[in-house]
């Protein structure tokens, strides 16, 4: 026997107030202490449709339509199939046509983008980088001058900075800094 059911029916001794503090009637209270089962337990999964998939003949062509153009609703695409076909689909299928694009996007639709949104408050934060400039081929008096750029940026007030250095050191990463807060 479930705990909660225990515990309700020892310290109150009433089924009506157990019934009540668990948040059911008093008749389910009875049925679940009888069968000594949660109403979670008895819930069985089904794996049957019971009505016909009525979008089945024309999903290719929804699919299309979605894969096209992601941003499409539903009563959009119902809308458009109701004109095509007139008769065969009806206002009444349209939540039957949004839980299966629900299902179609979730399993095959475009991924969602994930955006963290940033609390930048003034003199709390700063971003740097080092970037390899090995690739620009520059040159100094006909020689190669491999070297680094370390950006430093405030992104409260978009200052930036940027400064020549030869290794991503600790000594090099204090000097950017110290080059982009200089009071010029």
């Amino acid at each position: 026997m479930p705990t909660w059911v225990t515990f309700s029916m020892t310290k109150y001794s009433n089924q009506k107030i157990a019934a009540a503090k668990s948040g059911m009637s008093e008749r389910s209270a009875r049925k679940y202490l009888k069968i000594k089962a949660l109403p979670s337990e008895l819930k069985k999964e089904r794996h049957w449709r019971t009505r016909s998939n009525i979008f089945e003949p024309v999903w290719g062509k929804i699919e299309n339509m979605l894969i096209l153009s992601p941003g499409l609703t539903a009563k959009t695409i119902l809308s458009y199939l109701m004109s095509q076909h007139p008769g065969q689909f009806q206002i009444s299928n349209l939540r039957a046509l949004q839980r299966q694009i629900q299902l179609w996007k979730s399993s095959y639709g475009p991924d969602k983008e994930i955006i963290f949104p940033q609390d930048i408050r003034p003199g709390r934060q700063s971003q740097s980088d080092y970037t390899r400039m090995d690739s620009l081929r520059v040159t100094i008096g006909g020689k190669l001058f491999p070297h680094l750029l370390f950006h430093f940026m405030l992104p409260y007030s978009k200052w930036e900075d940027a400064s020549i250095c030869f290794t991503e050191s600790f000594d090099s990463l204090t000097a950017g800094y110290e080059s982009g807060l200089e009071i010029r």
